[in-house]
């Protein structure tokens, strides 16, 4: 007889297998490719136990489901069998007799390929006859993605599953029971009354294709003849999600999640899943515009460059590369940022460089480095499910990172305390154990408060304090003095609340989760330095679980500063002195960059209006719509020599243009794009661009052969070994090949290196971490006379920065305009309902929009998205900035509002 391991482990189907620590039986027989069917059950989520279709017999003839029967040592397990076989079988069947919709589901789908394979499909088809029951009336036309056959549904909960653990809507509920048992859609068995996000999460899961969508009619599984998948990044926010595009004749079918991506984990919302019909659009730019007076001429490709080159190479030599400036696209690729930014330093001579982080989180950015050494997350996604403590500050991630949102729901769900800050009560609010909501712009007193609590308390890690980080002298005479009653006052918060906030985040690391509330204020840099001290406090950053990760707004904005779209450092945040670099940059691009910073956005507009910047390239951006001041922008575009724009639409900075060159989209180039957890990852063209479109890689190669600059990029692998051989400390590791699967984190130097998921572990690439004591400074936005209200402008769920994608989608119908968010009290006090216009006046300008009235705002306090031109909400932005950064106080605005008379809405463009 045989010794027993010592090693834990059991038998199935003869086969011996080490056993893991809480596995059950079915997830074991997966990871060890033993196909056992299941119905009801959803990888990752608690079992259901529903169907039973997972039975199997275990050594002493007893039957077990397998999805909820913990594996242990010496069981033995038989997985398929005649009698099980049977068993199956006959659920099968009755299933199907049950629910004779089911014979008309797609072939391909889950439920379908069980009946062929237990030699049910063909036999029970003609026997029942395809009888397809009728939709139930109000179920399914109104939502403008899913569908819903409730004869083909057999509740087997995988979309209550998915919808309550996966994404946290909770759409759906199962009543009756019996035969009388159905599936019910919200509170009124219609998706647009209920809590629906449509990220299209039940559409996979459904084995059957009761809930199927536009993109696929028959279901999830059903992909269509010819149909070719592509593996790929997201477009949208900078979260970063894996995609599987499927494609047939060069159009876009339909968008899944790629189920073994580390960041998105199968998960997807619905901008990433169904928001790609932009892509089609009639509106798509298709030939290079040249200005001739007040109207634009089709022009060449050839035409178009030759006079790019040409009007560049005029303006350097009359005026000083300092006349000239770009802006990268924070939606395009790494290797297109890097060979614009480049092209303007060592071909023009100019650091006149930036990118849209400018205008949202180059205040975070610049914190984090002067506190830490890296102006980008210490953390990561997995640290999200790790962590002791959740601190989401001044972000929305629900709506503006919405699989990011899902999942820090989720792990509230499972009872990691959450705290959330933020001036409205965000959809996070719900799960969250104490929520902070100061007054716009007061972050810097709220964190001062804290700190003085920690320090009083005695919570802080004084071990960690002393060994890692500089600066604790200074911080407690600055608490010791710190008015604590004044600073709630300012904030307009209790003290219990703050107390019991402190005392949480003291109890050990803390993962802060941050966002543009925080950035996008007069005190930007100040919040997120006196954050990074909490963080340093308690002992956070360089754990596991812990840390900083903030939330990058676009898909690549993370990647566009790290490719140097800044102005005054250059690919891998290397200093324009640092004499390496220098000579780095002489050996690859034949010349170096000039020393003198040069400007950012805001500084480049305001030279413009000077007629000191006579040029200007924008890459894939809308200034005009996104940037503050709306009237100031157009003057400055409007006093510019020649502006070149690079867009896929005729945005309304385009139209300002005098020269348009029509770019590729996301699902239309290669490259790479950098995520918020500084994951480098591969982008892959799945379709080609409109006839004429060309990538933006591509167009910046062209234009430096024209000026001469050194260096030949046939690929963009070939500008990522460049990118690597430029900036070695950070990206020397980083190979397009080696970026298959999950992609890499940076710093990844040498070719061996796996990439760095948590940075700091070791200490503080600034050598030791800089706490920071910094005083709170009245707001010029607060307490302006004639205008008592507050507005904070940002994103809604449905749509994107300025909407240029999402407006061309079915997105449209899910939020067709811009809203003015205020609370009931307000309303009343203004003599406002739900839909009346209202107008909008600060200080700066004036714009309108429909009132919605909203329990998630305080008294004083309104809300507007910015996504539709029309409503030009950053007319009434003002000049208002952080004074380190100049990125604008989009956070917090003085206006005061008017009813207006009844008009018909304007039509969204």
């Amino acid at each position: 007889m045989s010794a027993v391991p010592s090693t834990p482990s059991l038998l199935v189907d003869g086969r011996r297998i080490v056993l893991r620590e809480n596995e059950t039986i079915l997830a074991l027989a997966r990871r060890s490719g033993i196909e056992i069917p299941t119905l009801c059950h959803v990888p990752g989520l608690a079992p259901e136990g529903g169907c039973r279709l997972c039975v199997v017999e275990l050594g002493s003839g007893q039957l077990a489901a397998a999805c909820h029967t913990q594996a242990q040592s010496g069981m033995e397990i038989r997985t398929s069998s005649d009698e099980l076989r049977s068993l199956r079988r006959e659920l099968l069947r009755w299933i199907a007799e049950a629910h004779p919709g089911t014979q008309d589901a797609a072939s391909d789908s889950a439920f379908a390929e069980l009946l062929a394979a237990h030699g049910l499909r063909g036999g029970l088809a003609a026997a029942l006859g395809a009888s397809r029951c009728a939709p139930r009336p109000g179920s399914a036309p109104e939502h403008p993605y899913l569908r819903f056959d409730a004869g083909k549904c057999i509740t087997c909960r995988r979309c209550v599953q998915v919808c309550d653990g996966v994404q946290g809507a909770e759409v759906y509920g199962v009543l009756g029971r019996g035969s009388a048992t159905q599936l019910a859609i919200g509170p009124r068995d219609a998706w647009s009354s209920s809590t629906c996000v449509s990220c299209g999460a039940c559409v996979e899961a459904c084995p059957t294709g009761a809930i199927a969508d536009r993109d696929r009619p028959h279901g999830a599984h059903a992909a269509g003849d010819g149909a070719h998948a592509t593996r790929s990044t997201c477009g949208y926010c900078g979260v970063g999600c894996q995609v599987d595009i499927a494609t047939d004749g060069g159009r876009v079918q339909h968008i899944d999640a790629a189920r073994d991506a580390e960041v998105n984990r199968g998960h997807l919302c619905a901008k990433g899943r169904y928001a790609h019909g932009w892509q089609r659009s009639s509106e798509r730019l298709t030939t290079p515009l040249l200005r001739e007076g007040d109207a634009f001429r089709a022009v060449s490709w050839d035409e178009a460059l030759d006079f790019a080159a040409r009007r560049l190479r005029e303006i350097r030599n009359a005026h000083g590369g300092r006349a000239l400036g770009v802006m990268t696209s924070s939606r395009s690729t790494n290797e297109a940022a890097y060979l614009l930014q480049r092209l303007f330093r060592a071909g023009l001579g100019s650091n006149h460089v930036d990118c849209c982080a400018r205008v949202c989180h180059s205040s975070t950015a610049l914190a984090l480095s002067l506190a830490t050494g890296t102006g980008a997350a210490s953390a990561c996604y997995d640290d999200l499910e790790r962590a002791r403590c959740l601190v989401v500050a001044g972000a929305n991630p629900t709506e503006a990172h919405p699989v990011v949102g899902a999942r820090i729901e989720q792990a509230a769900r499972r009872g990691i305390p959450l705290i959330v800050i933020d001036p409205r009560r965000i959809s996070l609010v719900d799960h969250a154990e104490l929520h902070l909501a100061p007054r716009p712009g007061t972050n810097v007193a709220l964190f001062g408060a804290l700190a003085k609590l920690l320090l009083e308390e005695g919570l802080v890690d004084r071990a960690y304090l002393a060994e890692r980080c500089e600066g604790l002298s200074e911080l407690e005479r600055f608490a010791e003095e710190f008015d604590l009653a004044e600073a709630l006052r300012t904030c307009a918060l209790d003290e219990a609340t703050v107390r019991a906030a402190a005392r949480r985040i003291g109890g050990g690391p803390a993962l802060f989760v941050t966002g543009l509330g925080l950035s996008e204020v007069a005190q930007g840099v100040d919040g997120v330095l006196m954050l990074c001290t909490l963080a340093m406090l308690t002992g956070s950053i360089g754990r596991v679980g812990a840390g900083m990760l903030p939330l990058r707004g676009q898909n690549n904005v993370q990647g566009a500063a790290d490719m140097g779209s800044m102005p005054d450092r250059v690919t891998g945040y290397q200093a324009l002195d640092d004499e390496a670099m220098r000579a780095r940059a002489r050996e690859l691009w034949g010349a170096e960059p000039p020393l003198e910073p040069g400007f950012t956005i805001p500084r480049m507009l305001e030279a413009a209006r000077r007629r000191e910047l006579r040029g200007l390239w924008i890459q894939g951006e809308d200034l005009a719509q996104s940037d503050p001041c709306e009237q100031e922008v157009l003057e400055a575009l409007r006093s510019l020599e020649l502006l070149i724009v690079q867009e896929m639409f005729l945005t309304d900075t385009a139209r300002e243009a005098h020269l348009v060159l029509p770019a590729a989209g996301v699902l239309e180039q290669d490259g790479t794009f950098t995520n918020g957890e500084r994951r480098i990852q591969r982008v892959r063209a799945a379709v080609p661009p409109p006839r004429g479109a060309r990538a933006d890689w591509e167009v910046a190669v062209e234009l430096g052969l024209r000026l001469g600059l050194r260096g030949s990029h046939a690929t963009p692998a070939a500008v990522m070994e460049e990118i690597a051989r430029f900036a070695p400390a950070l990206f020397g590791g980083v190979r397009t090949e080696r970026l298959e699967g999950n992609g890499l984190h940076w710093p990844c130097p040498t070719p061996d290196h796996p990439g760095t998921p948590r940075v700091h572990q070791g200490g503080f690439l600034r050598g030791r971490g800089k706490l920071h004591a910094i005083p709170y400074l009245e707001n010029a936005e607060h307490d302006v006379p004639g205008f008592p209200l507050t507005l904070i402008t940002g994103r809604v769920l449905q749509h994107y920065n300025v909407g240029t994608m999402t407006r061309r989608t079915p997105q449209q119908v899910l939020v067709a305009r811009d809203e003015l968010e205020l609370c009931a009290e307000d309303a009343r006090a203004l003599g406002l309902e739900d839909g009346d216009q209202v107008e909008i006046e600060s200080r700066w300008g004036r714009t309108q929009a429909p009132a919605r009235l909203s329990d998630r705002m305080r008294p004083g306090q309104l809300f507007l998205s910015f996504h539709f031109p029309e409503t030009h909400a950053n007319r009434v932005v003002g000049p208002v900035a952080d004074p380190r950064s100049h990125c604008p106080q989009y956070k917090a605005v003085a206006v005061r509002l008017q009813k207006l008379p009844s008009a018909e809405p304007t039509s969204p463009r």
